[in-house]
């Protein structure tokens, strides 16, 4: 019995010794499997993470590019100063607004300094470049690149510096031509007191090309003595002093141009109007002296080069633009007959007419007609 304890107290112990040993060995391997799967969890960690960032710019890179592609300039406009050049705009506005999704704006001003704008990168559409009153700024443009032709507008059209009414006409016939204003009984039926003694010119607008014009003609043709050009101020009040000189039948001469629903009152509801006679146009006399009319005008719609990569489906839609004389007058005679303003004719021309539908896409006339809906 005490040998059998004895013994199996040497078993115990060395036993014991024995797993201990093993403990300690067992603990190394676990020790090392651990360090080993460490190793590989942060290994694999430090993978990811290099991963991370080609996985993030492979996920936005098309994104920031989408929105690239997305963006569209703002079209701010030549905001000249007559009646047709601002109709053009809040029509030619709106449909690119509601139609094609595009930001607008507008600088107003004059004939030349918007033409200098325009060139300057201030504005980059111009509804109405009339030629050939504004080619030596227009030639220099497009023979630099900076501007491009995309359309026409107002074809039907014509401008004359010297005019007089058919009463006065018919009253004086002798009065034909512009030669016949060095004639003191014809100069004196246009004198007034502010005229120095001579015949009194309703001029051109001032800041429009053709005001310039007129004042050559008047120099060259040799009038200076005779003929006194006045400054209107502005559109309209040349409209309305011409409106009330037929009105009442005083004798007025005056530059203007066409198609206005002035001009279509005076000559379907005021009597009608002569045009003085001139030397017929020719490209050689607006190029040096003046002295011959003006021919029926080219008016361009012009867009900055710059823009036309950036906005094809503006070119496209100014390519088909059609704003006739029909279209004219009838804007024109809603803004005069209801006393609204531009964006309001753009909206009751969209609203009355078809004709605009043929210019733009047929995604656009529905996006149009939503906007309309409200």
């Amino acid at each position: 019995m005490t040998q059998q304890v004895s013994s199996l107290k040497e078993k115990e112990e060395r036993g014991d010794t024995g797993m201990r040993t093993t403990s300690w060995k067992g603990a190394l391997i676990l020790l090392s499997l651990a360090m080993v799967l460490l190793f590989a969890v942060a290994c694999g960690d430090d993978e990811d993470d290099a991963a991370a960032p080609a996985t993030t710019t492979t996920t936005t890179e098309p994104a920031a590019a989408d929105d690239a592609m997305m963006e569209k300039p703002t079209l701010i406009f030549s905001d000249l100063d007559w009646v047709s050049a601002q109709i053009q705009n809040a029509i030619a506005r709106k449909i690119l607004e509601d139609g094609y999704d595009y930001e607008t704006d507008a600088v107003f001003g004059g004939t030349v300094p918007l033409m200098e704008a325009l060139t300057r990168g201030d504005t980059n559409i111009t509804m109405e470049i009339w030629l050939p009153n504004q080619q030596e700024a227009y030639d220099t443009a497009i023979a630099e690149g900076t501007i491009t032709s995309v359309g026409k507008s107002l074809e039907d059209n014509w401008q004359s510096a010297f005019i007089i009414p058919n009463y006065t006409a018919e009253a004086n016939p002798g009065l034909r031509s512009v030669e016949d204003l060095k004639n003191p009984e014809y100069m004196k039926l246009f004198e007034t007191p502010d005229s120095k003694g001579k015949a009194r010119l309703l001029n051109c607008i001032p800041g429009w090309e053709c005001e310039g014009i007129n004042l050559s003609k008047v120099e060259n043709y040799g009038l200076s003595d005779f003929v006194e050009p006045i400054n209107p101020g502005s559109d309209t009040a040349l409209t309305a002093e011409i409106r009330s000189a037929f009105e009442q039948q005083e004798d007025v001469l005056f530059y203007y141009w066409g198609p206005t629903v002035l001009t279509h009152e005076l000559d379907t509801m005021l009597g009608g109007y002569t045009i003085l006679e001139e030397t017929d146009h020719t490209d050689a006399c607006f190029e040096t002296d003046f002295l011959c009319s003006y021919p029926v005008s080219e008016v361009l719609i012009v867009m900055r080069s710059d823009l036309i990569d950036q906005a094809p489906e503006v070119l496209e839609f100014f390519k088909k633009w059609d704003f006739n004389a029909g279209n004219q007058l009838a804007a024109e005679g809603y803004l005069n007959e209801s006393d609204a303003d531009y964006p309001e004719v753009a909206e009751w021309f969209l609203a009355n007419t078809d004709d605009w539908k043929n210019w733009v896409t047929p995604e656009a006339v529905a996006k149009i007609e939503a906007a309309q809906a409200g």
